[in-house]
Order: C-alpha cells, then structure tokens, then sequence
C-alpha cells in the first residue's frame, strides 16, 4: 500500500539525469581541453612552417647576385629550412620553387579526453610559403 498523496514512484529518475548531466560535461571538457590541443598544436605547426620557409627564402644565390640577378640558392635554401625544423622539432618537407619556398609541417597531438579509456592522436597539417621579392609588397 501506498501513502497517502503519492503518485507513481520517481525512483531512479535523479540516477537517470545524473548520468546523462555528467556525460555532457565529461564531453564539453572533453572539446575544451582535446580542442585546445589540436588547436595549439596547429598553430606550432603553421608558426614552425612559416620560419622555416623564411628561413629559407633567406639563401639568396651570391654569384647571381654580384651579376644583378635575383635568384635562390635552392640547395642552402632548402637545407635551411630543414635545419629550422629540426632544431624546433618538427617533421616536414621543403620545395624550393624559383623565389618561392614552401614547407609543408605535420604535427600531433593526443585527445586524451574525447578518446577516453585510450588515447587517440591527431594529426595536423600546415602550409607556408615565402617569395624572395625585390622590395616591399
């Protein structure tokens, strides 16, 4: 029997919506923190690609120079900018071009939350690009 002015029971309800509350937050720290991460890390990526291909672009070819020419040294140029990955520990490829250097830069990082009980890693990809110019764009 029943007491008097209760309805249908309620039991278990607040477990219910207890545990769909913490899923959401578990995901919404998840995105914060694992997206975080992703996006600092596609940022190193980018920021390491565009030094390395300014680095590059430096390597201007001195006997084309001393004849008023404008060109690269494509193996110096190349060879810098590999050596600035390197030193700042990224992965990447140079192609020299003419005036142009571009350096593709792969980075990872783990999403520990969002992937939880293991970890999953994700990858990130930057491009950038220097002209060696005669003057101010």
């Amino acid at each position: 029997m029943r007491p008097a002015g209760r309805g249908r029971g309620d039991a278990g309800f607040v477990s219910a919506w207890t545990v769909v509350i913490a899923v959401a937050c578990w995901a919404m720290v998840g995105l914060v923190v694992d997206g975080g991460r992703a996006l600092r890390e596609r940022s190193s990526a980018f920021g390491a690609a565009a030094a390395a291909a300014r680095a590059g672009v430096q390597e201007i070819d001195e006997r084309a120079a001393t004849l008023g020419a404008l060109e690269l040294d494509e193996e110096e140029a190349e060879e810098s900018a590999d050596e600035y990955l390197d030193h700042h520990g990224f992965d990447g490829t140079v192609t020299v071009d003419g005036l142009d250097v571009i350096v593709t830069v792969q980075g990872q990082t783990d999403m520990t939350i969002l992937a939880a009980p293991q970890s999953v890693s994700y990858t990130v990809t930057a491009r950038a690009r220097a002209v060696q110019g005669d003057g101010p764009i």
